[in-house]
């Protein structure tokens, strides 16, 4: 039988290499390191599901007459199967936003199938970019994870959704985001007290690997405190590698009630938020490490804490901030260091480049983790030495 390629994902042991004097966890209570999903090779037969614009859900989803909606390829796919999205942008079909006052979520694409813990199901775009998932303000996410388990979803542009990107309510777990851009969402005027995201997750949703994503221009077009790049509830998460900007109406992570076993390291955030910080914690958290992040000109402070309690395990370490009075003003139950007042020196802010200037304080001043292999573009971190803070 032929060799097939599959993606695995793995679970790491839980610690963070380190050198002497550094922040360490190994053998601590930390359980949600990954490493990415790596092609391994299999004999189980696993089959390719194309999408296109000019394809046809009548086809039978081939590289030569491929699908044409997103949702008819997710239908079809089962463990070990890939979907790949060709270039193009792809509407909100047939889902339509209630508005507001709907608790429903109308989204273009509901997740039915799921994977299997060596056999994940893969949807990507083929070109990086490429696939443009677009809401046009019509759906109310693009994408609904429903209660899906070992899925991958990567490389797409996702937009304009009336209130969120990827939504998650349900009990989905096992999921990795993976270099996509998640932008103008939810942009318009409402006066609605519920929340407008790029990424939600509800209570029962764990062990999710956001890494190497863009979010950004997320929020209402009034000023408000109500919308996020990311509202998390759940458990297990590993957010690494993203880049987050403009997002003037919440915050850039709001770490809901509940949230636990949480690695928030080398992203970087750029520009105030609605309130103090640019990540939020709203309520109790447990098992939170916070590492090697840029903050750049945040209001006020880094990290805010609303009614915030940690009842386990809190590390805030090795993080750079610029323009901000501190990383958090009351530091109550945590491990708190980092650099204040130093430039990142990005090789240029007014082109939304982050990557780093050869004379950035960023560079190697951070502790290497084991869940963050590589960074944003793919290049390697090292792993027994100091490695470079931020997404790049």
């Amino acid at each position: 039988m032929q060799q097939i390629s599959k993606k695995r994902c793995i679970l790491l042991n839980p610690g963070i290499i380190t050198q002497p004097g550094r922040v360490s966890l190994r053998g601590g209570p930390l359980t949600v390191l990954w490493l990415l999903p790596l092609l391994t090779a299999s004999s189980l037969s696993a089959a390719n599901y194309f999408i296109a614009p000019y394809g046809s859900d009548g086809n039978p989803g081939t590289s030569d007459a491929p699908f044409l909606s997103l949702q008819q390829g997710v239908n079809m796919a089962g463990p070990g199967d890939t979907v790949i999205v060709r270039d193009g942008v792809y509407g909100p079909g047939n889902a339509v936003t209630g508005g507001d006052e709907s608790g429903d979520n109308a989204s273009a694409v509901v997740l039915v199938n799921s994977g299997a813990p060596t056999a994940w199901i893969t949807i990507k775009a083929e070109n990086k970019w490429g696939a443009v998932l677009n809401c046009a303000m019509q759906c109310d996410s693009y994408i609904n994870l429903y209660n899906s388990s070992y899925v991958v979803i990567q490389d797409f542009v996702i937009m304009q959704g009336f209130k969120e990107g990827i939504h998650s309510n349900d009990s989905a777990h096992h999921i990795a985001l993976l270099g996509n851009r998640i932008e103008y969402i939810a942009n318009r005027y409402t006066s609605t007290t519920l929340g407008l995201s790029g990424i939600y997750t509800g209570a029962n949703c764990h062990d999710f690997l956001i890494d190497g994503n863009v979010f950004h221009d997320i929020g209402r077009s009034d000023q408000n405190r109500l919308d996020h790049g990311m509202y998390l509830h759940g458990w297990n998460f590993t957010i690494t590698n993203n880049v987050f900007y403009n997002i003037p109406h919440g915050w850039s992570i709001q770490a809901a009630d509940g949230l636990s076993n949480v690695l928030i390291g080398n992203n970087t955030f750029a520009f105030p938020n609605a309130g103090d910080g640019q990540i939020m914690l709203w309520n109790t958290q447990s098992n939170l490490y916070i590492l090697n992040n840029i903050f750049y000109n945040p209001q006020g402070h880094a990290i805010t804490r609303y009614e915030s309690t940690m009842s386990n395990n809190c590390v805030i370490d090795h993080n750079l901030v610029y323009g901000a009075a501190d990383v958090i003003a009351d530091g109550t139950g945590c491990g708190v260091g980092g650099t204040i007042g130093a430039d990142p020196n990005f090789v240029n802010l007014q082109a939304l480049d982050f990557h780093l200037q050869w004379n950035s304080p960023a560079l190697a001043a951070g502790s290497p983790l084991a869940s963050v292999p590589r960074d944003l573009d793919g290049n390697l971190r090292p792993r027994n030495s100091w490695t470079d803070l931020g997404a790049y």
